[in-house]
């Protein structure tokens, strides 16, 4: 490759910092964990959703790593999203820019967008054993990738962390909100509406009119995913067709996904539909829920629940929120604030089950006792003594003969550390 492409890209062997556009000043709570594995032997992950931050954060521990002291010729960065090259020809040139000893010299190389270089895991893999003084620090917007391609070829050489969305703690202080304010509902519950139907991408929170945030959505998160990332990685004939199925799961959150009904309503096999909702999973565009059983397998044969991983898909596709939708988007932003895996239906119906806890969300003016069936018959079918209503404003405990349920409005159960 050219050595001005790679020059390019490292702008900091040259000026010796990091563009502060790059390095934004806002970082992450999950940086700092980050940050602390930057001196570990093995191969770093951070995965996740278009447009989620991955490559911020790479700038911003690069940006601290020449602040200690670290020689910028040192750190070498190097995207695939739009350049078409082997990990051998980036390492090469890099090498014959910089003149390093990978024997003698600790170098940090940082990958971006891996997934979309041709054989890379055997690559990483070469150079990781032969060359203990370097450190990889990698990103990918598949999960797949690292699921698939690392479980034999880097197996125990990679420590993988899931980056996504803003959540409602950080777009809180985002917008300079401090944690001494989160007593103070009329303070934060505007913030807390526009984040539940606006979602958590942090490139959205400027925008001033409705038609540039779904524009930005659309072209830079879906599309690029659905027609570039997706098809590169299965090589699917039908991208239009994943577009319809996360459109009519956006609309609808929580939806069941019945394969063989929407086989027939769509007139494709349902090994399609499985397929083609299986890559929106690994794509994080779509976060799915089993059955709740004590057995785990059974757990995983049973009906799914599909959500949207964001709820700015579900504003992108939804043109009239009212207040009973508004309390889905409530339920969806809990279901990924959780990573939640489990729902539970048998006579009733639990939203989410997160560490045996049965969970409903109950955004609604007022909680009344037809409310509190399906979690007392949670709690007395699994012999569980505690449950959770998520509600609008209600706030108070309730011991009952099953066990303990607390009420907990949403706004203030998301700026909770106690789940």
């Amino acid at each position: 490759m050219e050595k001005a492409k790679l020059e390019e890209f490292n702008h900091w062997w040259i000026k010796g910092k990091v563009d502060s556009e790059l390095a934004l000043p806002f970082k992450k709570d999950i940086y700092s964990d980050i940050e602390k594995q930057l001196d570990k032997r093995f191969i770093l992950a951070l995965v996740g959703l278009r447009r989620v931050g991955k490559t911020t954060i790479i700038y911003q521990l690069i940006e601290k790593m020449i602040k200690e002291k670290i020689s910028p010729e040192n750190i070498l960065f190097f995207s695939f999203d739009e350049a078409s090259v082997g990990l051998n020809e980036v390492i090469d040139t890099y090498k014959g820019i910089q003149k390093k000893d990978f024997r003698e010299e600790k170098v940090y190389i940082f990958l971006d967008e891996i997934q979309k270089c041709d054989n890379w895991e055997n690559e990483l893999k070469k150079y990781y054993d032969l060359y203990p003084k370097l450190k990889f620090i990698i990103s990918g917007s598949e999960s797949l990738f690292i699921k698939k391609k690392t479980k034999e070829t880097l197996a125990g050489r990679i420590f993988e962390f899931i980056l996504t969305p803003f959540d409602l703690s950080e777009y809180l202080r985002f917008n300079n909100i401090k944690n001494e304010d989160y007593k103070y509902e009329t303070k934060i519950k505007p913030f807390f509406i526009e984040f539940v139907e606006k979602g958590g991408f942090p490139e959205t929170f400027s925008f001033e009119s409705n038609k540039e945030f779904k524009e930005y959505i659309k072209s830079l998160v879906i599309d690029k995913i659905i027609y570039k990332d997706i098809p590169k990685t299965f090589k699917i004939e039908n991208p239009e067709f994943l577009t319809t199925l996360l459109e009519l799961i956006s609309s609808n959150p929580g939806m069941y996904i019945d394969y063989q009904s929407l086989s027939r309503q769509f007139e494709k096999d349902r090994r399609v539909i499985k397929d083609y909702i299986f890559y929106l999973k690994e794509s994080f565009l779509v976060h799915m829920l089993g059955n709740y059983r004590k057995s785990r397998i059974s757990t995983l044969r049973k009906k799914k629940r599909a959500y949207p991983s964001d709820n700015a898909l579900i504003y992108l596709y939804k043109t009239n929120i009212d207040e009973a939708f508004f309390g889905k988007m409530v339920e969806t932003l809990i279901v990924n604030k959780l990573k939640a895996d489990s729902f539970w239906k048998n006579a009733n119906e639990i939203d989410i089950v997160y560490n045996d806890i049965p969970i409903e969300v109950k955004y609604q003016e007022k909680i009344n006792s037809e409310d509190f069936k399906p979690i007392k018959e949670f709690m007395k079918k699994f012999s569980k003594k505690q449950g959770i209503i998520i509600t609008k404003s209600e706030e108070k405990s309730v011991k009952l003969q099953e066990g303990t349920i607390k009420l907990i409005p949403a706004w203030k159960w998301l700026l909770s550390k106690d789940y």
